[in-house]
């Protein structure tokens, strides 16, 4: 795989929406499927990778002109 390609797999912007998806799923599975110690691993597993992305586009954040929430 090309480094840039990798580059773009890393983006923030790119993973959180899948890291939240998967999250979603296996949260899913657990409840009507499985509820056992190895998929509650794995859920705690994609919740601090969901938590990673999260900071990281976070951390993406500009100052936008007009959206400091105060009212003029």
């Amino acid at each position: 795989m090309a480094d840039q390609e990798i580059a773009e797999k890393l983006d923030p912007a790119l993973r959180l929406p899948r890291q939240a998806q998967h999250y979603s799923q296996i949260v899913g599975h657990f409840l009507a499927v499985k509820n056992s110690k190895e998929v509650a691993g794995a859920i705690q597993a994609h919740f601090e990778r969901l938590q990673k992305y999260h900071r990281k586009l976070l951390g993406l954040a500009v100052e936008v002109e007009g959206d400091s929430g105060e009212e003029s």
